[in-house]
């Protein structure tokens, strides 16, 4: 780092590479967190709604909440913990050396970096990813576990669907085909997706 200082100056006259690197880091990584929650959120929701009947079969068997949940949470926990040090132990290194390759193409006189791992931030990144995953599949099945098994044991209602904004806009409506119209109907209905939809478009 030392000697990427001292060449600053030399590799970027106008100062503007350093910042604009600073800058992206902080957003993408901002915008991956956000992913991060929103994917473990959806995926665990979906998985738990879709076991609904066995979850109720327990429940009328006698199983106790916590015996259940246990199940999902022990799922989330290591393929949350796995990802976590899988992540860590080729994130830290691939994809540094990606960026830095690309930026030795344009300039080729930069010093050698070394990316070394940096521990504090792997336990912060893991810590951080378990937490939102365990929360989220606990949100899940709470929500689940709250309905009586009689009621579980049955499909759940579809969503209630509502006229979007865009129908007030009839020029604009009438010009949409069918598949638009459904996509962004249901986008509307599971508020879920729709922000996953954008967070993935702005990531």
């Amino acid at each position: 780092s030392v000697g990427v200082t001292k060449s600053r100056d030399k590799l970027d006259p106008a100062g503007k590479t350093t910042p604009s690197i600073s800058a992206k880091a902080s957003i993408s990584s901002q915008l991956a967190k956000d992913e991060t929650a929103l994917i473990s959120l959806t995926g665990m929701t979906r998985m738990v709604e879709e076991q609904r009947i066995e979850i109720g079969t327990m429940k009328a068997l006698g199983y106790s909440n916590f015996s259940i949940a246990s199940k999902y949470l022990g799922y989330a926990f290591l393929a949350t913990a796995g990802g976590s040090i899988l992540g860590v132990l080729t994130g830290e290194k691939i994809l540094p050396y990606i960026i830095i390759y690309a930026y030795e193409i344009m300039y080729p006189h930069i010093p050698k970096i070394y990316v070394p791992y940096h521990m504090s931030y792997a336990v912060m990144a893991s810590v951080a990813s378990i937490v939102c995953t365990m929360g989220a599949t606990l949100a899940s099945c709470y929500k689940e576990l709250a309905a009586e098994p009689a009621v579980l044991m049955r499909p759940p209602a579809p969503k209630k669907g509502r006229r979007v904004f865009l129908e007030r806009i009839g020029f604009v409506w009438k010009r949409m085909n069918f598949t638009w119209k459904s996509t962004i109907r249901n986008l509307m209905r599971y508020k879920k997706r729709f922000f996953m939809t954008i967070f993935g478009i702005g990531g």
